[in-house]
């Protein structure tokens, strides 16, 4: 019977069968979506709730949503939309960053040198931009390819939904950008030896949206110039002569000169202040700790060894140039975990003080608190020294 004459069949027995179709249709198609928000990963994950968020009332943050980033190794907590560039310096370079986004309030507004935040971003579809200048130190060895991207602490166990939407995202970002190296890490419940890969999502360097190249002794532009989309070499619209001008860049690469990168190529696949993927198709909004455990995500920037045995990024043959744990303000790690990141865990002989950073007297609660956190702090120091071990078991990667 074809489609036609079945329609024509139910048609001539009346309404009662085509509602009672109607009714099973609807049924099915809310089993169907119950089952599928069961199997599937959830959209959004809840923020930290109020009680969570207090334990950080104290620190030197913007009030509204943003970002916070912690460079290796510790320098203190830096933060998305700042008033100036922060440093970063390590054994290998040292340099400035920008990260920013659209404000989120009037404490996130403005920039270096009065860069408009709201205006810049006006118009534009990326969520979010992130320049650096580098000055090397240290140079990778000949045969080393650089890749730059996000690193995570430890082995994230998947169900098999979650897992295929995290195939499905992947597969989006390089069809969109290309070159990307991507692995899950090694498990390891399946390791009996041997250095494990930790998961790992990274780009070539090509994948740079736009590069510039300040010769020594030279002034490189301000991250803040209203005129910095003009400066140097851009990849869109040209992407095979771009990267032919970045192997030149890799080629010639010296102590000396200030590099300059900007990225924002990526950006409407990760909503960082909501800690959310987007952008793919049937498998997004996806909430990100679902692929990355929890936060942190470390931002790198290193040189591989070439290993053809071996294609791994495994870490002792990687030399990090920039290495950076990034979280959203909504999302943040524990306060253990972030005094660590931060350097602020050395610190516990700090004293007591009445006042904020802010410079607004604190009150007996968060004194109170404060106190509590030296007193383990204190503990925790009694028994590294007793024991040669830290029983918080942070690390600082």
């Amino acid at each position: 019977m074809t489609l036609s004459a079945f329609r024509d069949d139910l048609l001539q027995q009346g309404p009662l069968p085509l509602v009672f179709i109607a009714v099973i249709a609807v049924v099915v198609w809310e089993l169907l979506k119950f089952l599928f928000s069961k199997v599937m990963p959830t959209a959004h994950e809840a923020p930290d709730t109020e009680e969570t968020q207090a334990q950080f009332e104290d620190l030197p943050v913007p009030p509204e949503p943003h970002c916070e980033v912690a460079p290796h190794p510790p320098q203190g907590l830096h933060w998305s939309n700042p008033k100036e560039p922060f440093p970063f310096e390590s054994e290998t370079c040292h340099g400035t960053y920008l990260f920013f986004h659209p404000p989120t309030g009037p404490n996130t507004s403005e920039g270096p040198e009065g860069f408009d935040y709201q205006d810049y971003f006006r118009g534009k579809s990326r969520l979010w931009e992130i320049r650096l200048h580098f000055k090397f130190t240290s140079l990778p060895k000949d045969g080393e390819d650089m890749f730059f991207g996000i690193e995570l602490e430890d082995y994230v166990p998947m169900s098999r939904p979650t897992a295929q939407a995290q195939k499905v995202v992947v597969a989006g970002i390089k069809q969109a950008i290309g070159g990307l190296y991507h692995s899950i890490g090694d498990n390891p419940a399946n390791m009996k030896s041997g250095e494990m890969e930790h998961p790992v999502c990274v780009l070539p360097l090509w994948a740079f949206d736009q590069f510039i190249v300040t010769p020594e002794g030279e002034e490189p532009p301000s991250l803040s110039d209203p005129n910095f989309g003009s400066f140097g070499k851009k990849r869109y619209q040209r992407i095979a002569e771009y990267a032919k001008e970045i192997d030149e860049v890799k080629r010639t690469l010296s102590i000396g000169p200030t590099y300059t990168f900007a990225f924002w190529g990526n950006s409407r696949f990760l909503d960082v202040l909501n800690w959310t993927v987007i952008g793919v198709p049937l498998v997004t909004p996806i909430g990100f700790n679902k692929f990355a455990g929890r936060p942190p995500v470390h931002v790198v920037l290193y040189s591989l060894k070439e290993n053809k045995e071996d294609p791994r990024h495994l870490r002792s043959k990687k030399t990090y140039y920039f290495r950076a744990a990034l979280w959203s303000s909504a999302f943040r790690p524990d306060r253990r975990r972030i005094e660590a990141l931060t350097g602020e865990a050395d610190k516990s002989a700090e004293v007591l003080d009445d006042v904020s950073p802010s410079g607004k007297p604190k009150s007996l609660k968060r004194r109170f608190r404060g106190f509590m956190r030296r007193i383990e702090a204190a503990q925790d120091a009694l028994g590294t020294s007793c024991l040669g071990t830290n029983r918080r078991g942070d690390r600082d990667r």
